[in-house]
């Protein structure tokens, strides 16, 4: 898996470029708006990719002289042009300000896919990273979605020791952070966002919320409408850059499904939808479940965990079984009292109880996503992407809250 940055002016011409590397596999893309010289101030969070490709209209949109540094500064960064005139001469020109390859547009799979296999030859055996992405969802509130998302991310740091980044993108509250950590978050995702330019790897490494030296927080708004002000590409950015740094990233989005979510779930190998056994969770379920997959989220990514059960839940457990066509992959016993205990006290709940059923049931689920056998990345990166798909579309559908 190999981490490609595609740059362009026109968003059109870019959407079409990222599903064209999609259907090459083993990439994973992330997309910036504008010139090279948008690039420059970036610093050191371009050492995240291993190929930039450029996107023209001209030479001098290309601004040579820009990649040329860029190219220096970044020695493993295999640059990529993409032009309307790939005459002698402008290969020439490329050749010398750094780039490997030189591709007309309209671009030719074949000839994209041949430069992107060089350039995955260059990289040196064990130098490029895998990392799995998760998301947690919900279709109502009080499910637990946050609670579950941020232990599991905590038990996958602790106890099998990788390292964890949990993205908060919780439109509504976004107290993520607050249930495993009484640490006040240095930053937000819209604040981080709001000074996007200036995202280095030292800014954001500042902005975390550090609950151990491999868990961090990426803590969210906390505000619908800060929340609303969170733009794709900004998180994209943030996406391309933070990802190849951890071994595991995981999102909770909890019941909202916009442009911001699309996004984490497009990326996501695995979809955790969080539900009680309990008759409005069945229908409810069965509407999110309907949703995702108009959206094109392959049934097989979906991962159905049961919170708060009892023993008389039962005939509730087998009707949203039947009526999802999934069992459950993970079932988390109710228990209130240690369950509140940790949560007031702001940590997590292996700290407080380790041997209580939702300690020992929570750290089983964190042991089964790092032990258990997820997508390829060759395969997630040839699914194409809800924003390639949808490319023009209207808003997607808003999931009622009920």
């Amino acid at each position: 898996m190999i981490n490609v940055l595609a740059l362009s002016e026109d968003g059109t011409r870019l959407a079409q470029i990222v599903r064209l590397i999609g259907e090459c596999g083993g990439c994973r893309t992330t997309r910036a708006t504008g010139k090279p010289s948008r690039l420059s101030e970036r610093g050191d969070s371009l050492d995240a990719f291993e190929v930039l490709i450029v996107d023209a209209a001209s030479l001098n949109d290309a601004e040579l002289a820009v990649v040329e540094t860029l190219h220096h500064a970044h020695a493993r960064l295999t640059c990529i042009l993409v032009i309307p005139d790939a005459s002698s001469q402008t290969l020439i020109a490329a050749m010398r300000a750094g780039f490997r390859d030189v591709l007309s547009w309209p671009i030719d799979p074949r000839s994209l896919g041949e430069a992107l296999r060089r350039a995955q030859a260059q990289c040196l055996p064990g130098n490029t990273h895998e990392t799995q992405i998760l998301s947690f969802m919900s279709c109502k509130g009080g499910a637990g979605t946050s609670f579950i998302a941020s232990n599991v991310a905590h038990a996958m740091a602790s106890f099998a020791q990788k390292r964890v980044l949990l993205i908060d993108l919780n439109q509504q509250f976004a107290d993520a952070a607050f249930l495993v950590s009484d640490e006040t978050p240095p930053s937000t995702l819209p604040q981080i966002c709001s000074q996007i330019e200036r995202m280095d790897l030292a800014f954001f490494d500042a902005s975390l919320v550090h609950v151990s030296d491999n868990f961090h927080i990426l803590a969210g708004a906390g505000d619908p409408i800060k929340a609303a002000e969170v733009k794709e590409d900004r998180l994209e950015w943030i996406l391309g850059v933070a990802v190849p740094r951890y071994d595991f990233v995981l999102f909770d989005l909890g019941q909202t499904i916009n442009q911001l979510s699309m996004l984490a779930l497009d990326s996501s190998d695995q979809i955790h939808i969080v539900l009680q056994a309990s008759m409005p969770h069945v229908r409810a379920g069965r509407r999110l479940q309907e949703i995702l997959g108009s959206l094109g989220y392959a049934s097989d990514q979906m991962r159905l965990v049961l919170n708060r059960y009892t023993r008389h839940a039962e005939r509730a457990r087998a009707a949203l079984e039947q009526v999802l066509g999934m069992r459950a992959w993970q079932v988390i016993p109710e228990d209130p009292v240690v369950v509140s205990d940790a949560m007031n006290q702001g940590l997590p709940i292996s700290a407080t109880a380790r041997h209580s059923g939702v300690s020992r049931s929570l750290q089983t689920l964190a042991e089964n996503i790092v032990n258990g056998t997820s997508t390829s990345g060759q395969e997630r990166a040839r699914r194409t992407s809800v924003f390639s798909r949808l490319l023009g579309r209207q808003a997607p559908p808003k999931l009622e809250m009920m």
